[in-house]
């Protein structure tokens, strides 16, 4: 077992090791995603229910009391940057849509990062191997 044979294998590691990394950071994306869809579906039937006002977000954890006013109609965006007028129901169901894809990709990424993490086993004992043979050889 040569020594370029080990560093090969030490790099493959490496490059195993930070593609579980950026599947991991993607997922966690994912999942914050997944938690602002079922806020916002919250939100919606919060704003169906109430005749009074509502507090509204308007960023770094700052409200503003509020009255909806027109309580059929929600802007929903359907993707590219187009914006729809929708009724709350069919708001939800296109939020429904996205949480569903979202979550169909967070569990391709976790099958991802389960077999990158068995080939990470399998290449840590393959290192760990020939780093024993070259010491004894």
């Amino acid at each position: 077992m040569s020594e370029k044979e080990l560093q090969e294998k030490i790099m493959v590691y490496r490059i195993v090791e930070s593609r579980i990394d950026a599947l991991i950071r993607q997922r966690d994306l994912f999942l914050n995603k997944l938690l602002e869809l079922q806020n916002s579906i919250a939100s919606i039937d919060e704003i169906a229910k109430s005749n009074e006002e509502i507090l509204f977000p308007i960023g770094s954890d700052a409200y503003s009391f509020g009255k909806v006013v027109d309580k059929n109609k929600i802007i929903v965006e359907i993707g590219a940057g187009v914006a729809l007028e929708k009724n709350f129901e069919e708001a939800k169901e296109i939020i429904q849509k996205r949480k569903a894809d979202i979550g169909t990709a967070v569990k391709a990424i976790q099958e991802d990062v389960q077999k990158l993490s068995q080939s990470l086993s399998s290449l840590e004992l393959e290192i760990r191997s020939l780093a024993e043979k070259k010491e004894a050889g």
